[in-house]
């Protein structure tokens, strides 16, 4: 049966949906947990055996992005063709143009937040790492500045911008405590955690727990296979469970160069679906 296009943007929303199990689902009664890529290829994905995708959105409009109705309407007849989800949208170009810098940062994120609305997708990953790094009072100062203009406007629509950036808990909790909004919060990657505990996977899980309620998304990433390499991802996921996060996990590099990538994608997908919050 051919699904109208009515049908089918239904039908992506839910599957997007599905990507974010709920923080109370308790671990007895949970499967498998959803598992996607950064990528924008859905059939890839499919082929992998992957659940949803985590999707780039330029830094500012290309012609060609998801800022055009029309290609949120492809991405959406993509989603429901395949059924793979949209976990989040990610502006990862803040790395190399500073969110506490660049001038246009609110205005561009702005627009980001009306995509979100428009599709249906939860949160957005915000990330500052290299260029972007926060490494002075006065970069947490404008940060902090900048997401409180942006607040009100997520919190309208019902999405979130989420920080990814290398901090110890204490530092991330300095931005959420100065932003004062439900609709800023922390997207985690264990695999950058790591430097800052060297490679220990019970301060890592610390660091999870003193981050309770905060966590909305995350990546999975090490220094190679997920399981065969520096964490202990079974820790982590229980960790993540008593912080109140039972979402998707975006796989973030954790290649092994021999394997290829794809292999690895699925050595690795394989590794977290086998593993319960």
């Amino acid at each position: 049966m051919k699904l109208t296009r009515r049908e089918m943007l239904q039908r992506s929303i839910v599957c997007a949906a599905a990507c974010a199990l709920p923080a109370t689902l308790k671990a007895e009664d949970s499967g498998p947990c959803k598992v996607g890529i950064w990528s924008s290829n859905f059939d890839q994905a499919k082929a992998l055996g992957l659940d949803c995708l985590q999707i780039s959105l330029p830094l500012r409009p290309t012609g060609n992005d998801l800022r055009l109705k029309e290609n949120q309407e492809k991405t959406l007849e993509k989603s429901a063709e395949t059924g793979i989800g949209i976990d989040c949208l990610a502006m990862g170009e803040f790395n190399g143009n500073p969110f506490w810098q660049i001038p246009d940062a609110v205005e561009q994120v702005s627009t980001c937040i009306d995509v979100l609305a428009a599709m249906k997708v939860r949160c957005v990953l915000i990330s500052f790492f290299g260029k972007g790094d926060l490494n002075t009072d006065e970069k947490y100062d404008e940060t902090i500045r900048r997401f409180r203009e942006l607040a009100p406007k997520a919190e309208d629509k019902g999405v979130i911008l989420a920080i990814e950036a290398p901090l110890r808990y204490d530092n991330h909790l300095r931005l959420l405590e100065g932003i004062k909004s439900q609709a800023v919060k922390i997207f985690y990657d264990p695999g950058n955690i790591r430097r800052l505990y060297g490679n220990n996977t019970d301060e890592v899980c610390e660091d999870i727990l003193k981050l309770k309620g905060e966590i909305v998304a995350v990546h999975a990433k090490d220094g190679g296979l997920l399981g065969k390499a520096n964490l202990d991802y079974a820790k982590i996921f229980k960790a993540y469970s008593a912080a109140g996060f039972t979402g998707a996990q975006i796989i973030e590099g954790s290649i092994d160069q021999k394997l290829g990538y794809e292999e690895s994608i699925r050595q690795n997908t394989a590794y977290l679906k086998s593993l319960r919050y």
